[in-house]
């Protein structure tokens, strides 16, 4: 959720400053732009990690309280909604506050919001719709070990 609008962020500021390097231009501008491309990364991950944390450890708090499919997914729209200003936060520093990062941003959230909303019974195992965040197990592979018979010897 963290990183989909802050990294094409940090591309652009990495790409700019590189354009403005390579075409001999002012330095200090490509330095700034190379340290705002670095912000928005690393905020952009730190607060993916914080944004995590904060979401499934809600989720698993809330599943023990919550039994229905319908109140995890809420109760995931809610975190998501709730914690999804972080980023809008690493945007704002990491750009100076410009009009258009900031709006896609905001664009973005109700989206982050559907996505936290749409995995969170996933999240707390409460189905297994999405094969990918499960790795197979011995359970989903192998059938049941069979019993020895009397001899000792497998049937």
């Amino acid at each position: 959720m963290a990183c989909v609008p802050g990294i094409p962020w940090a591309a652009l500021a990495l790409g700019v400053a590189l354009v403005e390097f390579l075409r001999g231009g002012d330095t200090e501008l490509a330095a700034r732009d190379v340290r705002y491309g670095v912000l928005l990364t690393g905020g952009s991950l730190l607060a993916g990690a914080l944004m995590g944390l904060i979401l499934a450890g809600g989720l698993a708090l809330a599943s023990r309280v919550v039994t229905r499919p319908w109140a995890i997914t809420l109760t995931g729209a809610l975190l998501g909604a709730l914690v999804f200003p972080a980023e809008f936060l690493v945007v704002a520093i990491g750009t100076d506050g410009a009009v258009a990062q900031l709006g896609t941003t905001f664009l973005a959230w109700p989206f982050m919001t559907a996505v936290a909303a749409a995995h969170s019974t996933d999240i707390v195992g409460r189905t297994r719709r999405r094969a990918w965040l499960w790795a197979p197990g011995r359970g989903q592979t192998q059938g049941p070990t069979p019993a020895p018979s009397r001899t000792g010897r497998p049937a």
